[in-house]
């Protein structure tokens, strides 16, 4: 070992927190300024921001814009997310949207340390370590989702790195807390749960605990799509199934009757998965970590739950690694290369672990979005002067007004009982609306009869700027 690799080992664990620190603060600071430039949406950081802003006052969960249904609801109706409730108390303290968008670039700059654990338990110290932290940050969904408004899926990759690291150290019982913290994130997690429980049956042979599991995890899906969601939704499965009809039409309406067709029907299958976008998404996923997923033995059981999830759907953001769906592969992948590398014959993983660095850089920058990126948008930090000029305007409309408003101005007027995005829910019953023509693709003339359309419904305009208009209703 020469001197610089001894040095790499005693600063390592040091190494790997300033990449982390690095990473945080940057997104932070990025995510933010997109925000206040006005490259935020109402769908989701307006939606979220409501949410969290309504809890922090006694209306618990409740949403005016969640199930594109006006007027209020539980958002739990919609996905199921009471993880939140862990997050209330320190969105309390700054409640603003921006708020959101540190603490998910919190947790996704966190989700690395997990993955780096189990790098330390695998594999030898020094820079075979260090390459999978930056394989991390490099991955091309964590930039992506940071960047994209604010999501519940961003919470997942650090519990599930957890859960990948405390089952291979042999710590069931800070593994199984790992897991099921999951599923407080989000409805379909717990399938992750089933694919870690078929993993344990297989690799670690332990009956009691891959069973349990299994069982667990079923169950607790079943009970969330079937009883939980309906109930906060108004007691009707019919919201959930409609959406599995949107997103699953040729395997079914209920998770029994898509499993039914997978095993029928097989061709049916093929014919969803052989499709050039979803080929492409699946190589920008395994692309830059060489594809060692594959050599991780039953651990690549891990990955196919989620994969299911996203590939068999004919919702396209589904399986773009640019959405926030992707989330959990993050550290589904990235830890199941970590496992496949260190299968690895000890001569193999030098290379192995340039190839691998090599491979993350270029997809990074072929097609990723961090800011050496060949597609790294700009623009999306800029300001607008027209914005800075008529947001005196904005600041007119009363705090407990309803206001239906674009989809780039919700998130910055999401803090009332009372808001709708007019993409989705229209105009409904709102006492003021705010109108920006960027949402017509920068037409003047099509903003102006759509001013003619609400003046028609009897609202009147107050203030005009360059591409934007306040009307309200007397």
């Amino acid at each position: 070992m020469g001197d610089i690799e001894r040095g790499l080992v005693r600063v390592e664990a040091f190494v790997a927190a300033g990449l982390a620190s690095t990473y945080f603060i940057l997104y932070s600071v990025l995510s933010v300024v997109r925000h206040i430039t006005y490259h935020s949406f109402g769908p989701d950081l307006g939606i979220f921001d409501q949410v969290f802003w309504n809890t922090t006052r006694g209306r618990f969960f409740e949403s005016t814009m969640s199930l594109v249904q006006a007027q209020p609801h539980s958002y739990l109706g919609d996905h199921f997310s009471p993880v939140y409730l862990l997050l209330v108390p320190f969105y309390a303290l700054i409640p603003r949207p921006e708020t959101l968008l540190v603490i998910q670039t919190l947790f996704l700059a966190l989700g690395v340390w997990p993955l780096y654990l189990l790098a330390r338990l695998k594999l030898e110290p020094g820079l075979q370590r260090l390459v999978w932290v930056l394989a991390y940050f490099l991955f091309l969904p964590v930039a992506f989702i940071n960047l994209f408004d604010f999501h519940e899926l961003a919470l997942a990759v650090l519990p599930l790195g957890f859960a990948i690291y405390f089952l291979e150290k042999g710590r069931p019982g800070w593994f199984l807390l790992s897991l099921l913290s999951t599923f407080l994130i989000k409805e379909e997690l717990p399938l992750v749960g089933i694919g870690f429980g078929v993993y344990i049956l297989l690799a670690k042979r332990d009956w009691k605990l891959g069973l349990g599991v299994l069982a667990a995890s079923l169950a607790a899906f079943l009970a969330i799509v079937r009883v939980i969601i309906p109930a906060f939704g108004g007691g009707s499965y019919e919201y959930f199934a409609r959406r599995l009809n949107y997103r699953y039409a040729e395997l079914g309406t209920t998770p029994q009757a898509i499993m039914a067709t997978a095993f029928a029907h097989p061709g049916r299958i093929a014919h969803l998965l052989l499709q050039v976008q979803k080929l492409k998404f699946l190589v920008g996923i395994f692309g830059p970590v060489l594809g060692l997923t594959a050599n991780s033995g039953f651990a690549a059981i891990l990955v196919l739950p989620t994969l299911a999830v996203l590939l068999l759907s004919n919702y396209a953001p589904q399986y773009a690694f640019t959405s926030h769906y992707s989330a959990p592969l993050i550290a589904l992948v990235v830890g199941t290369s970590i496992l496949g590398f260190a299968r690895l014959r000890p001569s193999w993983r030098g290379p192995a672990a340039a190839a691998v660095l090599a491979s993350s850089l270029a997809f990074s920058f072929w097609f990723g979005d961090l800011p050496f990126s060949r597609h790294f948008d700009r623009r999306m930090f800029e300001a607008e002067p027209r914005y800075a000029a008529f947001v005196g305007n904005l600041a007119r409309i009363p705090p407990d007004a309803s206001v239906g408003a674009e989809n780039n101005l919700t998130p910055h007027l999401s803090q009332r009982r009372y808001i709708y995005n007019l993409e989705f829910e229209g105009p409904s019953d709102a006492e003021y609306l705010a109108l920006d023509d960027a949402s017509l693709g920068g037409n003047a003339a099509a903003l102006q009869q759509q001013i003619v359309a609400f003046e028609a419904q009897g609202y009147r305009t107050i203030a005009t700027g360059d591409g934007l208009a306040l009307m309200e209703r007397p």
